[in-house]
């Protein structure tokens, strides 16, 4: 809730909506049940309830439509990585966040347009609606990103093989080496179901 809190940024007072289930818990009621189930509901309330709908999956999903706080996206491809990493693994030991030397995110398409891209074309929707997108960002190591840098989707795209969701980028362009709006509205989409089924 409180990473929910951060994305959505509305100003109401979730302390007051959690204050009664929290007060409950105590030595002689270590249940914490009360406290999933309201979170729960609260992620799932209809935005007609509007004293609980600030933080529902409504809310959640208009809040990652466009720009986003960098530090929370990164901790959010790390989640996905994760998830990437563990699809069809039993037993495996989640990657730590600092294992990924000083991350920071890429910008598969870069904000500057280079001549020889082998990006979608540099039109003004492109760069309003995609360039800052959830779907257009990517999480390198600081030595990986100053390396790429503004270079054509091609020499980006051979590079992108230490993570999980590097190699993700690779599999999508396998046919066409192309990194169109498209693809960076199904990742999105992809990303975004993700998020509101994981926080």
């Amino acid at each position: 809730m409180v990473l929910r809190h951060r994305l959505i940024g509305t100003r109401a007072d979730i302390t007051s909506r959690l204050n009664g289930v929290y007060k409950d818990f105590t030595n002689k009621n270590p249940d914490i049940q009360p406290i999933v189930d309201r979170i729960e509901w609260m992620k799932n309330v209809s935005s007609d309830s509007w004293w609980w709908a600030y933080w529902n999956n409504n809310e959640l999903a208009r809040s990652i439509q466009g720009g986003l706080n960098h530090s929370i996206v990164k901790y959010l491809l790390w989640k996905y990585e994760n998830h990437l990493e563990g699809q069809g693994k039993s037993g495996y030991t989640p990657t730590r966040f600092d294992k990924i030397i000083s991350p920071e995110l890429e910008h598969i398409a870069p904000q500057t347009e280079n001549p020889e891209t082998g990006y979608d074309s540099y039109d003004e929707e492109f760069r309003n609606q995609f360039i800052n997108c959830l779907g257009n960002y990517l999480l390198l190591s600081k030595s990986h990103n100053c390396s790429v840098g503004n270079k054509p989707f091609k020499d980006k795209r051979d590079s992108y093989t230490h993570l999980e969701q590097q190699r993700e980028i690779q599999k999508l362009t396998s046919e066409n080496q192309t990194w169109t709006r498209d693809l960076i509205q199904w990742r999105k989409d992809k990303l975004i179901k993700f998020i509101l089924n994981k926080i």
